[in-house]
């Protein structure tokens, strides 16, 4: 809060992540500002404020295009950290668990490695207190979905040889990967898993295969593989589950039960598809997308980058219309001026905003229904947030924010 015609001049001496509190007194009120250093490798970041934001905080993972060190950090919204962490890696897919709790993978070079990539998890004191990971399939990074029972969905990929891509350009005797979702118990223990090799077929990626081939990933024995449908998100819907795929340009309503396709937005039409109200065709609606939700009122939200299409990524929500096998585009807010090729992420809020990574761009928004925008961050050349996460009033206190960083402030100072 800005005290008019306030003056202060003090020098302090403070170590990285330690604060300092000023303390004002005008009209009768009190008023507390909270500083803290910095690290001198903190991203640097530009921000812009035109409006009265919904959300209350924003958990963001700024990363180079190449990986490297980084940083996991909680902006309020006036754009200033919080609270962050620093990982040895390159720290991907922040998200807030229960209890105060965060969790975070790391990426490498390649998507979507050869090994599991787990995710760590965080007390904000900064203390590893849990890992999560898939004991029987190649886990990754794209999605850690927390479920009400206190389960997670989690993303990954197997190995499937001998496949013959000759149809699309590749090899007769191809290794591919074949994505797998799957629920997890707190102790780890898989109840429930669904593998695109059952549903979803090889024709299904044909606008991506020539991006397939030229980014296959080296496994250890020195062969390549082909990322045939690319899962990066994964969300309940009561009976059903959806998932995203990217590689096939669509998302999926699966039958949990069943592992049944029930419904198909995007992508190839098949039987299974939906069509769109507006006249839209299915291998049009979508270009690469991310992040899909299913809203208190049944409406999906989606993050569609447009990859592959020279156009500018966009934030839909999604009505569907089962009974006439049909969907319609409600609402959707995007960013003209950019192009996003990969991650990306769109949160609608209970007030209506929304608050947008624009993926593989250095931007992060949040943005109100008629299109303006209400905050901006800007991570610079190189830099992006696979996701950004809005935290709402009441989710995570101040307190326990600085709480937590006085405690990592304390560790590191103790390690020097």
């Amino acid at each position: 809060r800005r005290v008019p015609d306030a003056k202060l001049d003090r020098r302090l001496r403070r170590r990285t992540g330690e604060a300092a509190t000023i303390e004002a007194h005008r009209g009768g009120r009190d008023f507390a500002y909270h500083v803290r250093c910095l690290p001198l490798d903190f991203p640097s970041w530009t921000f812009r404020r035109s409006g009265a934001p919904q959300a209350r905080w924003y958990l963001m993972t700024p990363e180079s295009i190449v990986p490297r060190p980084s940083y996991v950090a909680i902006f309020n919204r006036n754009g200033v950290p919080v609270w962050w962490m620093h990982s040895n890696g390159s720290a991907i897919n922040a998200t807030l668990l229960p209890h105060d709790r965060i969790a975070w993978s790391v990426r490498k070079y390649e998507e979507l490695s050869s090994q599991s990539r787990p995710f760590e998890v965080h007390a904000l004191d900064g203390s590893r207190v849990g890992t999560i990971v898939a004991p029987d399939i190649l886990s990754d990074w794209h999605e850690l979905r927390p479920l009400p029972n206190g389960d997670f969905f989690i993303l990954g990929s197997t190995r499937r040889d001998h496949v013959d891509l000759t149809p699309y350009g590749g090899p007769s005797n191809a290794t591919v990967l074949d994505g797998v979702a799957e629920e997890l118990t707190p102790t780890g223990r898989v109840v429930w898993s669904w593998n695109s090799r059952d549903h979803i077929p090889l024709s299904a990626s044909s606008r991506w295969y020539f991006y397939i081939f030229k980014n296959s990933i080296r496994l250890p024995d020195g062969r390549r593989a082909y990322d045939l449908v690319h899962l990066n998100s994964v969300e309940p819907d009561g009976s059903k589950v959806v998932i995203s795929s990217r590689h096939t340009d669509a998302v999926y309503g699966v039958d949990k039960a069943t592992g049944r396709v029930e419904w198909k937005l995007g992508g190839t039409p098949t039987a299974a598809s939906l069509h769109m109200a507006d006249g839209t065709s299915s291998d049009r609606l979508f270009g690469g997308q991310h992040d899909v939700r299913v809203q208190p009122d049944g409406t999906l939200t989606v993050h569609d980058n447009r990859s592959l299409w020279d156009q500018a990524p966009r934030a839909l929500r999604i009505r569907l219309e089962l009974g006439r096998r049909q969907a319609r585009v409600v609402e959707h807010v995007s960013a003209p001026k950019l192009r996003s090729a990969f991650m990306g992420s769109a949160r609608l809020l209970p007030g209506g905003d929304w608050v947008v990574s624009w993926g593989s761009t250095p931007r992060a928004d949040e943005i109100a229904p008629s299109g303006k925008r209400i905050l901006q961050f800007n991570f610079g050349f190189f830099y992006g947030t696979y996701r950004a996460v809005p935290i709402l009033p009441g989710q995570l206190s101040a307190a326990a924010l600085r709480a937590g960083m006085d405690a990592i402030a304390r560790r590191e100072r103790r390690k020097r």
